[in-house]
């Protein structure tokens, strides 16, 4: 069963794609371009029966991280709780760091498994955004 256009939204917010259509975009002006888009729009229009599982799978680490990153802000000011420490972050580092990390890491995956990149734009990856993935090779 191919997915859904739901799923197909949440791929897109989960590589950092705009929640707009291409023209409702503007910057100084003028329409934004959003030049790789078309990249995840032709992905998912190609995407094997095979694979739609393993993206679906994905999609829900996805949302589990960013439900997690949500409910780490009310952790965010305690720094330490005794001698308790949070197993797998680095001194220096917040649980929301590590989440973070995390994240990119299974959108990294999400991105691999399409062949395509991170929104060159978005915040959220930071200086990998647009290096994630590869573009797909065709036979056609």
């Amino acid at each position: 069963m191919a997915l859904t256009d739901e799923e197909k939204e949440q791929v897109r917010y989960h590589l950092g794609y705009l929640g707009v259509s291409p023209a409702a975009s503007i910057q100084l002006g003028i329409p934004r371009p959003v030049q790789t888009l078309f990249l995840v729009e032709q992905a998912l229009a190609n995407l094997r029966e095979v694979a739609v599982p393993r993206v679906r799978s994905i999609l829900g680490v996805l949302e589990g991280i960013e439900d997690k990153l949500i409910c780490a802000q009310d952790r965010l000011a305690a720094e330490r709780l005794g001698n308790m420490t949070l197993r797998g972050v680095k001194p220096g580092e917040s649980e929301a760091d590590g989440l973070e990390h995390e994240y990119t890491r299974w959108a990294g995956r999400l991105a691999d498994i399409l062949g395509v990149p991170f929104y060159p734009g978005s915040r959220r990856f930071g200086n990998t955004a647009g290096r994630a993935g590869s573009i797909p090779v065709t036979n056609g």
